[in-house]
């Protein structure tokens, strides 16, 4: 991944913003029409087909295989982010967006406590909006919706990151306003190697 374009203090993953520049390898999206109004809400559990279908069409974007078919991923979806029970807590939120009827982009965020600075963080993991609405203004009322998410719980730091060959997605954040850039380096690591670690840890009582 690349270097963050973000606001605030440390970095909580990998935030992946997609204004796409060429068609999407996946199944066609429902016809978006510029003189419809686009409205963004926050997802529930029912909408979990339509953020399957975004993203698999995120995945085509980057060129990275669809492992599962979408009827799954609805599935996972639905269970994961919109939990039945209360003690289930999701930990990522998600906003929609919609052009009359037709879903055209989602965020997708998660909040976390800062130990260091004692301020509540919030995270974009994703935000994707498909081809045929980035003339729309989508991006912006996903942010503009988040931003406003963040002043009534009183967060104190937004952050997310883009890759460096995304030239859209830049000029996008920067159109918000002076932003902070890190030097960091990221990293990230799968799951073998998750498994790996961990039982290196098993085997060796403690990890130095």
């Amino acid at each position: 991944m690349g270097r963050a374009k973000r606001l605030g203090g440390d970095e909580r993953g990998f935030y992946h913003m997609a204004l796409q520049d060429e068609p999407v390898r996946s199944a066609r999206p429902a016809p978006v029409n510029a003189d419809v109004t686009v409205s963004v809400r926050r997802a529930v559990r029912a909408d979990a087909t339509e953020l399957a279908k975004l993203s698999q069409e995120l995945l085509a974007f980057y060129g990275l295989p669809v492992r599962y078919q979408r009827s799954y991923m609805a599935h996972v979806i639905a269970e994961r982010a919109f939990p039945s029970t209360p003690e289930q807590a999701p930990s990522t939120e998600i906003l929609i967006a919609f052009s009359g009827d037709a879903a055209v982009g989602f965020l997708a965020y998660s909040e976390s406590f800062a130990i260091a600075n004692c301020l509540s963080t919030i995270f974009i993991q994703d935000l994707f909006v498909i081809r045929k609405a980035r003339r729309l203004g989508v991006g912006r009322k996903l942010m503009v919706e988040l931003a406003r998410i963040c002043a009534a719980r009183e967060v104190g730091q937004l952050d997310w990151t883009t890759d460096p060959w995304n030239s859209k997605a830049k000029t996008f954040y920067e159109d918000l306003g002076p932003l902070l850039s890190s030097d960091k380096v990221y990293y990230r690591m799968q799951a073998a190697q998750i498994s790996e670690i961990a039982r290196w840890g098993e085997a060796n009582e403690s990890l130095a």
